[in-house]
């Protein structure tokens, strides 16, 4: 989730400007950030800017300047050491703008007046609520970051702008907290990390103007005493100022080695050389060793080529385009009720905008390699899955009644019946033919030199592939005779969440298991994953999850504990030490919290299984085809229809390290 404010870039008035030479690049003296409070859907937010409320270290190393948030949009960095919290409480440090990175363009338009705003992200640590309560008191609360940008997540995701659910959904992470709903909350933000700062071409919030850029300077230390309570937000810039880099005082002049020097920087271009040759040859099949010819004569840094390489391959075959041309009238007119009543029949006679529609797609797909699973049946058309539909349906599906719901559609109902998609899983859509996805499998060396005179050890990266195959994955319900009369969305809608529940499930199984009998290979099937012993797990075993994911440099705050309904219930019951009322598992059996990290639960793990790591190295590919069959003698009797869906995709894991698993939990 992102949030931006407006920044105005402020230069030296032009006839006072000397314009930056070709080649040379431009320093930027900026103010990232200030106290001064922004308002938010959910309450006004005001970022702490104290120097022991904000972690510089990352922007302090040379942190990213990029353009529009885009992380293969490199524009510059920040000068190392220059980042600080002033005594106005105010952020502030210099950024070098590079000319190398688009010929001086940007450089140009930032000095032109046509490139004035800024954006910053920033991951949050700790928040502190303060309102006011019915009886009129002052009150505050510490948040942790995690669970406050977890359920601003949530929130957001199921629809921006109701206060009271976030109010509520936050009391139940947090506890009660009883303030009075006709006053906004203010959310102070006392530890948190820059990430990066991005110019931006349109910032996402223009009521925020340029004005509040000299107002930032002027703010005053705030004397508010502050509690030392990850989500991660995006803010913009208050201000940046450009002037002309100071002269450095005179000093001696210090004896260099230059030999030294030019030996030094000749090894390191050839290990670059060396590190994307080898990148080119292990994947010369997929165009890669073109790429790496052009990488090496530009000079382009190695993790700026790997980054290069996986764009390449996961847009690799993704050039398929499988809609058909259905306007948002005939997508919201198509009846998948009305098209599995005419299947069974075999009258289409009823049905002739589905059995055109569903004939343009499969004719469309079956050129892209994509088969039929079932010689009658029907294709679900792109723009039918995701159509806005006005729907409700009863658990019977017998006393549905029309309720104005957020719009939907059958992948949206897919992905978020998938727990692990929720856990931060990675979905690669509209595939065609294999996917391949680069991945590290070991590190260059670092050696210490003897002498000047020592050879540098050559030693490279290797890399593999993450090979992602098409595999179909089927799902079945029952409908009853007089289901399948109506003709309503709530009917059709009732069937596609029918099957997205049980799609969605068998993904949750595929993402989290062995594999095996055409299924995908997940997690726990994945060599190289870490593993604790089950038996009589305690505080330290759980600790033992987290070393092992840190031991692979996978740790961070994204990553989740996932296990059984059973198992946190025994966790629930065990004290981290004796004699104290502190669980392992906190929070309810659904979705808590274990040592500092969430904790979720699914009746998709294998009995007595825990798994704990980051699932963004989980990756769903999707190929698109969505084909449905129907059966009407699946209950002859009671007059009951199987309907069955069949979905091309499959499951990989980048990175084995991130995870670390148990089974036999006692």
């Amino acid at each position: 989730m992102s949030f931006t404010r407006d920044m105005q870039i402020r230069l030296a008035p032009a006839a006072a400007r000397t314009a930056t030479e070709p080649g040379q690049d431009l320093e930027v003296e900026m103010a990232f950030a200030s106290q001064e409070p922004y308002e938010r859907w959910w309450g006004i937010e005001i970022l702490d800017c104290a120097p022991e409320s904000v972690r510089l270290g990352r922007l302090n190393d040379g942190g990213a300047l990029l353009y529009n948030h885009d992380w293969d949009a490199l524009r510059g960095h920040h000068m190392p050491g220059t980042v600080r919290a002033d005594a106005d409480r105010v952020i502030r440090g210099r950024v070098s703008v590079s000319w190398a990175a688009d010929d001086g363009k940007t450089i140009r338009l930032i000095e032109g007046g046509h490139l004035t705003k800024a954006s910053t992200g920033y991951e949050i640590h700790r928040v502190i609520e303060a309102a006011t309560a019915k009886s009129g008191e002052q009150i505050k609360r510490t948040i942790d970051g995690r669970v406050f940008g977890r359920v601003l997540e949530r929130c957001q995701r199921d629809g921006r702008g109701d206060l009271a659910a976030f109010r509520r959904a936050l009391d139940a992470q947090a506890g009660a907290f009883e303030r009075a709903d006709d006053k906004p909350a203010t959310y102070r933000v006392i530890d948190w990390e820059p990430l990066e700062n991005s110019l931006v071409t349109v910032p996402a919030d223009a009521t925020v103007g340029a004005g509040r850029s000299a107002q930032a300077d002027a703010l005053a230390p705030d004397n508010t005493t502050t509690e030392n309570t990850p989500s991660k937000d995006t803010k913009d810039m208050s201000e940046a100022q450009a002037a002309a880099p100071a002269a450095p005082a005179a000093t001696a002049e210090p004896k260099i080695d230059v030999a030294a020097i030019e030996r030094a920087a000749t090894d390191k271009a050839q290990a670059r050389i060396n590190e994307i040759n080898a990148i080119g040859e292990q994947l010369k099949d997929f165009g890669v060793a073109e790429m790496a010819r052009a990488a090496i004569a530009s000079g382009m840094p190695v993790i700026e080529f790997q980054k290069h390489v996986n764009k390449h391959l996961s847009e690799r075959g993704s050039k398929w385009a499988p809609e058909i041309g259905m306007s948002q009238g005939e997508a919201k007119r198509f009846s998948v009720v009305k098209a599995v009543r005419a299947m069974m029949s075999g009258d289409w006679s009823n049905a002739g905008l589905e059995r055109e529609a569903s004939k343009a797609f499969a004719e469309r797909a079956e050129k892209a390699g994509i088969q039929r699973q079932a010689e009658n049946s029907f294709f679900l058309p792109v723009e039918v899955q995701r159509r806005d539909m006005t729907v409700a349906s009863a658990t019977g599906g017998g006393n549905m009644v029309a309720t104005d719901l957020r719009p939907q559609d059958f992948i949206g109902l897919l992905r978020a019946r998938t727990l692990v998609r929720e856990l931060g899983a990675r979905y690669l859509t509209g595939l065609v033919g294999n996917a391949d996805i680069t991945k590290q499998t070991g590190a260059g060396t670092a050696y210490w030199l003897a002498s000047e005179s020592t050879a540098i050890t050559e030693s490279n990266q290797t890399v593999g592939l993450l090979q992602l195959r098409p595999k179909v994955v089927g799902a079945y319900t029952e409908v009853s005779r007089l289901l399948l009369q109506q003709s309503t969305p709530d009917a059709d809608m009732f069937v596609m969440d029918d099957l997205a529940a049980v799609l969605g499930n068998a993904i949750d199984i595929a993402a989290i298991n062995t594999g095996g009998s055409g299924a995908p290979v997940g997690i726990l099937g994945t060599a190289g994953i870490g593993s604790v012993t089950g038996t009589t797990l305690g505080y330290a075993g759980v600790l033992e999850f987290q070393t092992d994911v840190a031991a692979a440099n996978a740790l961070n705050t994204s990553c989740a504990y996932l296990t059984t309904p059973t198992v946190a219930a025994l966790l629930a019951q065990r004290q981290r030490f004796t004699s104290t009322d502190s669980p392992l598992w906190q929070g309810n059996i659904l979705d808590g919290e274990v040592v500092g990290f969430r904790g979720a639960t699914s009746t998709a793990m294998p009995a007595a299984t825990m798994v704990f790591g980051d699932f963004s190295q989980v990756v769903v590919a999707e190929w698109g085809a969505l084909e449905i069959a129907a059966n009407p003698y699946a209950n002859f009797p009671a007059g009951i229809t199987g309907i069955r869906a069949f979905m091309t995709t499959d499951v990989g894991v980048r990175v084995a390290g991130a995870f670390s698993a148990a089974s036999a939990i006692t």
